[in-house]
Order: C-alpha cells, then sequence, then structure tokens
C-alpha cells in the first residue's frame, strides 16, 4: 500500500486460484451465511451476512463481475491491507490486476464493478471498516506488484519509472 495526497493505493491482484496485495495471499473460495459462523478466521461481515473467505478456490468465470464474489474479495483484501497499518478507516484507490487477455474487453465493466458504492461500511474478523472509494484502475495482472516495488527496480525497466510520479486519476487507465 503506498498513500498519495491522503489517499491510500490498494495493489490488488485479482487471481481465479488467490487474491493477492503487497502483503497478504487469500483463497478465492467465498461461502455465505445469514448467521454468524461459529468458526472464526477470515469472515467478512457486509450488508448482514456473514461470509468465510479462503477454504478453497473460485470456480473458474470468465467474467469476474458476473456476482458478488470479487467485490467481497476486494473488501477483504482492502481490510487486510488496512490492517497492516492499523487502520479502519481510509479513502482508497484501488489498482487491480485483470488476466492480460481480458482487460481490453472488460478493463470498463470492472473498473465499474469495483466503483459501485463510495462509501462502504463492513467489518473483517471482528472489526469495523470504513472505506471511501475514491477510484480504481485496472492494470494487466501482476501489474500492480510492480508498482508497488517500483522503488526497488534499478536497471533497464519495461516501463518509464517517472510516468509513476504522476498523480492518480479516476479514469479507467
Amino acid at each position: 500500500m503506498t498513500e498519495l495526497k491522503g489517499t491510500k493505493i490498494i495493489a490488488i491482484d485479482h487471481g481465479y486460484g488467490n487474491i493477492k496485495t503487497a502483503n497478504t495471499v487469500t483463497p478465492t473460495a467465498i461461502t455465505a451465511y445469514d448467521n454468524p459462523p461459529v468458526f472464526t478466521g477470515n469472515i467478512l461481515e457486509y450488508e448482514g451476512r456473514w461470509y468465510r473467505i479462503g477454504e478453497g478456490h473460485k470456480e473458474f468465470t470468465p467474467d469476474k463481475a458476473i456476482d458478488e464474489d470479487y467485490y467481497l474479495l476486494t473488501l477483504m483484501a482492502i481490510a487486510r491491507e488496512l490492517n497492516q497499518e492499523h487502520i479502519t478507516e481510509a479513502d482508497v484507490h484501488i489498482a487491480c490486476g485483470l488476466p492480460l487477455r481480458w482487460v481490453s474487453t472488460q478493463r470498463e465493466t470492472f473498473r465499474e464493478y469495483m466503483l459501485k458504492k463510495k462509501s462502504v461500511r463492513f467489518k473483517f474478523n471482528g472489526t469495523e471498516y470504513r472505506i471511501r472509494i475514491t477510484g480504481c484502475t485496472v492494470f494487466p495482472q501482476g501489474y500492480p506488484a510492480h508498482v508497488y516495488r517500483r522503488q526497488e527496480a534499478s536497471g533497464r525497466s519495461l516501463l518509464d519509472r517517472e510516468a509513476w510520479r504522476q498523480p492518480v486519476h479516476d479514469q479507467g487507465t
């Protein structure tokens, strides 16, 4: 996670097997419950339902915005990143990854899916989070990880490091 003008930029790679952030890797399976589950660990509480996350992997689907699962996984990923810094309330810009072959056809749809709510309240593992999603940028998978570690890059790179000194805009690019 990095910060720009008070906004936390959280890189999330939305894989089928695992959802990954700079500091976490979690299997993508989600099981929904109408009542609080008896067991603990990786429990997301959102809009009156509880979700157990991480016991297995989500089945392949060519459109990740077809159901609520990747939105819920994103909330979990944001909570896990904010928890690293002991933060429960933040403005968040999501930098997310989609498979390279789908970026050109699903970028805008996935971006809108991530931006469907500006203000979100939820609990993860008993801790309440309040976030304001200020924007979303969609990259090919793996790209957000490079951005996060760009300071460590030396020598030749496929990316122009100076381009990242520009402000993050809320456009689909």
